[in-house]
C-alpha cells in the first residue's frame, strides 16, 4: 500500500515589484506619500486599512514591493 500524502492547496502570492527611480529622481514624486497612500487605499475583503497579514508593503530605496497572498480585483 502506498502512503498517501497531505493534500494541501497550493499557497499563490501574487508580486509587484514598482521601480520608482527616475521620478523620485526627476523631483517630481514624493515616495513616502505613495506608500501611505498604498496602505491606506489598498482593500482586503472589502475594507481599506486592513492589510493584515495578507498584504505586505516593503519598501528599498526607491523601490516598493507589494506582496498579496490574494488576488487584487
Amino acid at each position: 500500500m502506498v502512503p498517501q500524502k497531505d493534500k494541501k492547496p497550493k499557497q499563490t502570492t501574487w508580486k509587484f515589484n514598482l521601480d520608482l527611480s527616475y521620478p523620485i529622481e526627476d523631483g517630481t514624486f514624493d515616495f513616502g506619500n505613495f506608500e501611505q497612500f498604498l496602505r491606506e487605499k489598498i482593500k482586503v475583503n472589502g475594507k481599506t486599512r486592513n492589510l493584515g497579514n495578507v498584504v505586505h508593503i516593503d519598501c528599498f530605496k526607491n523601490k516598493i514591493m507589494v506582496v498579496s497572498e490574494k488576488t487584487f480585483l
